[in-house]
């Protein structure tokens, strides 16, 4: 099937005037990606103009980044080896420029885009080109845009003592040198100055974050003073032509805020009113050159607006996009302002903002041609609000759930996250079968408030499977008598979530496809890493729930699945490991007995936590979406086995009262 390219891991250069990211190639590999925005370097020869793209070499954890001079860094590093390694690619140079330009609100030309000749999944994958390396041995490294003059970057390493050193990376040869140690662990970088030399940041100590600056020069830093009038809980961006700061603060009373910071020797917090009057959360994302303005990510829930703040005015304004996902990385550079725009029926691109290029000129973009964004009618999928016993929940909808012949209920991982309006590849493949998808953003999801969030603390697979339960009775009562009960898909902690509630109700679904699941919160924290293990503490594992299913540990409860079953997970996962799918494969074969069910659980060799985005993703893709959208074998009429509860049976010949059995643990979300 020819497929839309998907990108991923959107990065801009320190002055915003080249941008890089992953792109998805035939078979699922990543090749790196990056443009000229403004074109003040030659286009690269052989490629769109001011356009290039590398060779499907990478994997999702490789970091790009372009630099001022437009090449392009990545970084590769093996999970949990601390060996990484630093390679540098060159800009061609080319004849005469011959770029296109584009409308403003229209994505940059890129590879094997749907006007791009030549470059489309028939033609030969661009060769691996000559570049710089350099092998690096580090715990943590990351890399970060800007740096005095001869330098290409910054490094952030986080060393095994928490402690952080920040390097310069330069050329001719490869290097990383003069580094600057911090006491803790820091987040992004803000220049303070145009040299390259002065930045803020937030640095980790004994009493949480507390904001720092440091200066490339001597190699110093220093606590930066705590104005009077409140305190400073995280830094959110800089624009040094106008020494703007903006930071999440609050003036007291414990209520976070979005402020303008003065620094120095009399520091002061001020409160923008129509600033921080906005509707959503606020996610400030970049500054104009001259500091004046700020583009703003607005979210509600699954839903986000792009706003253009004027610093001056405190007046905010909506931008001419229509709602959709905006990725927390975004350039403004004299061209304009360039964000990564996505939506349910549209890959992540970047798009160029109406009237936000310096002396009033329209933002424009370069590259082959290709369809804009138009404000009004281009079409995204609405959300749907969902009552349950406990409250509501929305969730995001790609076609007509009550129609559909096939329904797909998707849960999302995290659990620290929720569906947007963005685009999912695997989702958007399933719509485009005819299947309507159910996302939900159940209790647990962040982006409706914290005690939405906070409801699964203790608790994981309580709340929020009672909430899936709820969703799943909603779905059949407004379905047609003779329509197949939905199906279920879920990611890692979804995977978790989908299989307790195929345990719970064997005989609601239809069947049920996994990626990276894990089987219980305690036997994956005895498993995992160190970082999974901390999330698991913060949310605390809790008691076992007073209910008809007991401890949530689908190793114990498989014998009740009576779905067919397709679980799909990396064999070098770092994050959930893969002996999690290995357990459960055991535990369905032990499992089985006379009404045994189809199940298969796949080891992907070489792939991690996101098997669908590396090489071989491709044909992975193609099984599990002709796995969803299979008939459903007819098992609606067969009694319930004498093992099971009463609760199990066929949710159609029971009352609508006893679909779920009875939980008898509170799932109020707390107040």
């Amino acid at each position: 099937m020819n497929r839309r390219p998907e990108r991923i891991s959107f990065r801009f250069s320190a002055r915003s005037r080249f941008a890089a990211c992953l792109v998805t190639t035939s078979d699922g590999a990543p090749a790196p990606g990056w443009w000229d925005l403004d074109g003040t370097r030659p286009p690269y020869a052989g490629d769109t103009p001011r356009f290039r793209e590398g060779a499907p070499t990478e994997t999702t954890a490789t970091q790009v980044l372009p630099t001022e001079c437009g090449g392009l860094l990545r970084l590769r590093g093996a999970a949990g080896s601390g060996r990484h390694l630093l390679l540098l690619s060159h800009p061609a140079s080319a004849g005469p420029v011959t770029a296109g330009t584009m409308t403003a609100g229209t994505p940059l030309a890129g590879p094997r885009g749907p006007s791009s000749a030549g470059t489309g999944p028939e033609a030969p994958a661009p060769a691996e080109d000559p570049a710089e390396c350099l092998s690096v041995e580090a715990r943590g490294l990351r890399l970060v845009p800007g740096g005095p003059r001869g330098t290409l970057a910054l490094a952030v390493e986080t060393a095994h003592d928490g402690r952080t050193r920040v390097w310069r990376v330069r050329s001719a040869p490869l290097r990383l040198s003069d580094p600057v140690t911090l006491p803790g662990r820091v987040t992004a970088l803000l220049p303070l100055d145009g040299t390259g030399c002065r930045y803020a940041t937030d640095l980790e100590g004994p009493e949480g974050l507390r904001p720092a600056s440091l200066d490339l020069r001597d190699g110093t830093w220093r606590a930066l003073p705590s104005p009077p009038d409140g305190r400073i809980h995280r830094l959110l961006l800089s624009a040094p032509a106008s020494g703007l700061l903006l930071t999440a603060s609050d003036p007291g009373d414990g209520r976070l805020r979005i402020a303008r910071a003065t620094l120095g020797h009399r520091p002061r917090l001020d409160f923008p009113d129509r600033l921080n009057s906005l509707d959503g959360a606020v996610l400030p994302l970049a500054a104009d050159p001259a500091g004046e303005r700020v583009a703003l990510r607005v979210s509600r829930g699954a839903q986000a607006r792009l706003f253009l703040y004027d610093v001056a005015a405190d007046r905010p304004r909506p931008a001419e996009l229509p709602p959709g996902a905006f990725h927390p990385v975004a350039g403004w550079s004299e061209g304009g302002l360039r964000v990564v725009y996505a939506a349910p029926d549209r890959p992540a691109d970047l798009v160029g903002v109406p009237d936000t290029a310096a002396h009033g000129a329209p933002a424009t973009l370069s590259g082959a041609a290709s369809p804009t964004v138009d404000v009004s009618a281009t079409p995204h999928a609405p959300t749907e609000w969902f009552a349950t016993p406990s409250g509501r929940f929305e969730a995001v909808r790609l076609g007509d759930w009550r129609t559909a012949a096939t329904v797909v209920v998707a849960l999302h991982g995290g659990p620290e996250d929720h569906w947007t309006l963005g685009h999912d590849p695997v989702l958007a493949r399933l719509s485009e079968t005819g299947a309507a998808v159910v996302a939900p953003n159940q209790r647990g999801s962040t982006g409706y408030g914290r005690a939405h969030a906070e409801a699964i603390h203790g608790a994981w697979g309580v709340p929020d499977l009672a909430d899936i339960r709820a969703l799943v009775r909603t779905l059949t009562e407004q379905r047609p008598p003779d329509a197949e009960p939905p199906v279920l898909l879920g990611t890692s902690y979804g995977g978790f979530l989908a299989l307790l509630a195929v345990c719970a109700d064997p005989y609601a679904w239809a069947r049920c496809a996994v990626i990276a699941p894990f089987l219980s919160a305690r036997g994956l924290r005895e498993r995992s890493s160190p970082a999974v293990r901390a999330l698991i503490d913060r949310h605390g594992p809790g008691e076992p729930p007073d209910d008809d299913l007991g401890p949530r540990d689908v190793e114990r409860l498989a014998h009740r699945i009576r779905v067919p079953l397709l679980a799909l997970h990396g064999c070098d996962d770092p994050v959930v490991p893969v002996d999690e799918t290995r357990r459960l494969r055991r535990a369905l074969t032990r499992a089985d007995g006379p009404e045994h069910v189809p199940h298969d659980c796949l080891d992907i060799a070489g792939a991690g936590h996101h098997p669908l985005q590396e090489r071989g993703g491709a044909e992975l893709t193609d099984r599990l979406v002709s796995f969803l959208t299979a008939g459903f074998p007819d098992r609606r009429r067969s009694p319930a086995p004498p093992g099971l509860t009463v609760a199990d049976a066929a949710v159609r010949h029971r009352p609508s009262s006893a679909v779920f059995g009875h939980i008898t643990h509170d799932e109020r979300t707390p107040s």
